[in-house]
């Protein structure tokens, strides 16, 4: 059975956006794509292999599960792993994750030594080597070694003969800001450290910091491997960047009205009594609710694209389900289309708008999509 719910995936989109990212580097650079949270809810059985097929270089998740899970859709190239994947208390668990890492290839992140020798005898006993990066917190605040701590380090993992160090990377706080001037201290941070590392860094160890913003317009920043995420969807990384980079949306969500009925003055619509009807209304039930990432803070402000024009949501979004006005449009009915999610960044039901109105960023709208939604790869929103 279908679900109520589509997300529509053009993947002519998703290629163009790569074209666009990729413009921005020089020739032959590799490209990691952050395929994390579920290819940002677009679904990462639908993303993963059509940037396979495009010929990106690298993918990066989260978590092991979700890097096992590009490996089950046909991701045959590396994975690099975010999360500090043996940070866990509980050493089954933790065996049990370095061993998926060893059978499904994946790069790990280091951000101490807590765990090297254990990860170093486990891939000794598989007769096999394993390679990490060694992520640098240059500012951001969040997981990654002190500059202090690396030379001490990289010595640890150069006496490892399991354990191969492939990379070396960090993470901006604010390159998709006008004012640059942290990050470009972070950068400067970043390419001294590895400055006085260089004699212990091997040959063909990435360097590694862009996201989305340095990608797109900072070439100093680009090392020998750039990270897109939120870019390969379509969306600009920060309301600065506006639409100058032709970033096109590569999501559209629809569904359908459940249920059509007319409702007279003086009814209410929705939990907690915040909707009244103050004349004759034509209401309209769609299938559609919080559980599904339709938050309900969009409850009496957000509207739903309907054949004829938009309808206003009314009364409290409820997990599975929300109101819409249709009286304003007469011939709608039970079964129609609607657009909850609209491609076309000017609409006021488009991921960027809604960011906007809920103060928030179009990351956190895509990435609140629920497991509800069957994802499909279309190509015809610009056709």
């Amino acid at each position: 059975m279908r679900s109520d719910l589509i997300a529509e995936i053009d993947l002519a989109r998703l290629a163009h956006n790569l074209s666009v990212l990729r413009r921005g580097v020089r020739p032959g650079m590799p490209i990691c794509a952050a395929l994390k949270a579920d290819a940002y809810g677009h679904g990462a059985a639908i993303v993963a292999p059509a940037l396979h097929a495009l010929g990106v270089e690298m993918a990066a998740t989260a978590t092991p599960g979700e890097a096992v899970e590009l490996r089950a859709v046909g991701w045959s190239r590396p994975i690099l792993v975010f999360g500090n994947v043996v940070a866990v208390s509980d050493a089954a668990e933790r065996r049990a994750r370095i061993e998926a890492a060893i059978d499904h290839r994946l790069t790990l992140t280091l951000v101490d030594d807590l765990r090297l020798d254990e990860l170093a005898a486990a891939a000794a006993a598989r007769r096999t080597t394993i390679d990490v990066h060694l992520k640098i917190d240059t500012g951001l605040g969040r997981q990654g070694a002190m500059p202090p701590d690396v030379p001490g380090l990289l010595d640890r993992l150069a006496a490892q003969s399991s354990v191969r160090l492939a990379g070396v990377y960090t993470h901006f706080g604010s390159a998709d800001l006008t004012d640059r001037d942290f990050a470009a201290r972070q950068l400067a941070a970043f390419t001294g450290l590895l400055e006085q590392c260089a004699p212990r860094l091997a040959p063909g160890v990435l360097r590694h910091a862009a996201n989305t913003a340095a990608t797109l317009e900072w070439p100093d920043a680009h090392l020998d491997l750039v990270r897109p995420g939120i870019g390969f969807y379509g969306y600009p990384p920060s309301d600065a960047f506006g639409r100058r980079h032709d970033l096109r949306p590569a999501l559209r969500l629809v569904s359908h009205l459940s249920h059509v009925k007319l409702l007279p003055p003086g009814h209410c619509v929705g939990y907690g009594q915040t909707f009244t009807t103050r004349r004759p209304t034509r209401l309209g039930i769609i299938p559609a609710g919080y559980a599904d990432g339709l938050l309900r803070a969009l409850s009496n402000r957000g509207v739903v694209g309907c054949r004829g024009g938009d309808a206003p949501i009314i009364g409290r979004i409820s997990m599975d389900q929300l109101a819409v006005d249709l009286t304003d449009l007469p011939h709608v009915s039970t079964g129609d289309p609607v657009v909850l999610i609209d491609e076309r960044p000017e609409r006021p039901n488009s991921v960027e708008s809604l960011a906007r109105l809920l103060g928030t960023i179009p990351y956190e709208i895509v990435c609140l999509l629920g497991e509800r939604i069957d994802r499909v790869g279309v190509q015809r929103f610009d056709a």
